[in-house]
Order: structure tokens, then C-alpha cells, then sequence
């Protein structure tokens, strides 16, 4: 927890929480969505369905998440120690949706996370670290069909390790798993699995360099 980046949203969260005097701020958009919150968060939910949970973990700071849900039975649950700076989003449609965020992760800004499609799933790990402009998806959104008429692009997972650095305005796709220890260069467009301890990159992304390591270390 000592790194700029969280020192400067502890500070502006702490004024935030000062000029308000409250633990949290839920803005309500329709019912359908339990929400646990043992940390520190100011949430814009718009909701349409029902048994829907969101459970945030202690000493987690969130600022101005938007939360939009269109199904039943969503489980969104944000571990202990995670930052998530504004503009990000998590959004799920469909039902029996499930999206975690793993302990001590941490989202500069304007990370969007979308679920899409009944069974989606999307686990981030711990101590994942993401910087801004990123969009991790399950789904193409709209349905591609071959001459037959048989769909051709069904939706597919994302899991994210522990320890994975993502950099500024990446996409991560459909059916994508980042093992531990990896790194993703800026830009990229995510289409493949993504190694343990390896540096990808590129439109496509690929690996660049193996056998790297990372820290939060400031260098200046």
C-alpha cells in the first residue's frame, strides 16, 4: 500500500469521505442487487432483475464504480485491500454471471469489466495491478452465424492470475487466460492465453520477453 498511485487515492478518498461524513454512497437505479459492503465506496447501480449480490471486502477503497446489471443470480464480489479509481465500471447481462476481483488489486481509472451472456465468469487475481483505458470482455456482444445459421462466436471466460500487470489502454477478449507473474504492454488487444512470467504485447499480442518479474517500485 505504499505506492504513489495508492497514497494519492487514499488522500483524495479520505477528503471525499470527510466533506460527506458517511462510510459509503450507494445511488440506487431499480432493486435487485444486495449489497455487503465492509469497506470504503461510492456505487451508481442500475439494476433490472433479481437475487444479484455485491459484496465488498474490508479496507477497500471505491470511487464512483458503475454497476450495471440485466439478470438473475450475479454474484460480484471485490476482495480486501482493492482500489478502484473512477470511471470504472463492471457490467453484467445475463444470468448466473459471476465476477471476482481478487485481494489487494488495484484499477487507476476507466477499467471496464463486462459479463455478458448466461455462465459468464471473469476472476482477476491478487495483487493484480491495472493501470487505465482497459476493457476485459466475455463476449462480442452481438451474435456472428455461419451460412447454416449456427452461431459462431458463443462467449467464453476470462481468468487473470495473481500478480499481472495490465498497462494502459489494453483489451483483454474473450476466452483469455493470464497466468501469474505476467505483463501486458500498452495498447495491446488480448486474443490468447498469455504465459506465466511473460511479457506480451502487440495487435495481436504476443510474447516479447520470458522469464521477467515486476514490482508496484516507483522509478522516479
Amino acid at each position: 500500500m505504499k505506492t504513489l498511485i495508492k497514497k494519492l487515492l487514499r488522500k483524495n478518498f479520505y477528503l471525499w469521505k470527510f466533506a460527506f461524513s458517511i462510510k459509503s454512497i450507494i445511488y440506487h437505479y431499480g432493486g435487485g442487487l444486495e449489497v455487503y459492503n465492509h469497506g470504503c465506496a461510492r456505487i451508481k447501480r442500475s439494476v433490472v432483475g433479481k437475487n444479484n449480490t455485491l459484496t465488498i471486502g474490508q479496507d477497500s477503497i471505491i470511487h464512483n464504480l458503475d454497476v450495471f446489471i440485466r439478470g438473475n443470480s450475479i454474484r460480484i464480489e471485490i476482495g480486501n485491500g482493492v482500489i478502484i479509481g473512477k470511471g470504472c465500471s463492471i457490467r453484467c447481462e445475463g444470468d448466473n454471471i459471476k465476477v471476482i476481483v481478487g485481494n489487494n488489486t488495484t484499477m487507476t481509472r476507466d477499467v471496464h469489466i463486462c459479463a455478458q451472456e448466461n455462465e459468464s465468469c471473469i476472476v482477476i487475481g491478487e495483487d493484480c495491478m491495472f493501470s487505465n483505458n482497459i476493457i476485459i470482455r466475455t463476449s462480442d456482444s452481438h451474435p456472428i452465424y455461419d451460412i447454416s445459421g449456427i452461431r459462431i462466436n458463443l462467449p467464453q471466460n476470462v481468468r487473470i492470475g495473481n500478480h499481472v500487470w495490465i498497462a494502459p489502454e489494453s483489451t483483454i477478449l474473450k476466452g483469455v487466460i493470464i497466468s501469474d507473474n505476467a505483463i501486458v504492454g500498452s495498447k495491446s488487444l488480448v486474443t490468447k492465453d498469455v504465459e506465466s512470467s511473460c511479457l506480451s504485447a502487440g495487435i495481436p499480442a504476443h510474447v516479447i520477453k520470458r522469464n521477467i518479474n515486476w514490482t508496484r517500485g516507483e522509478l522516479f
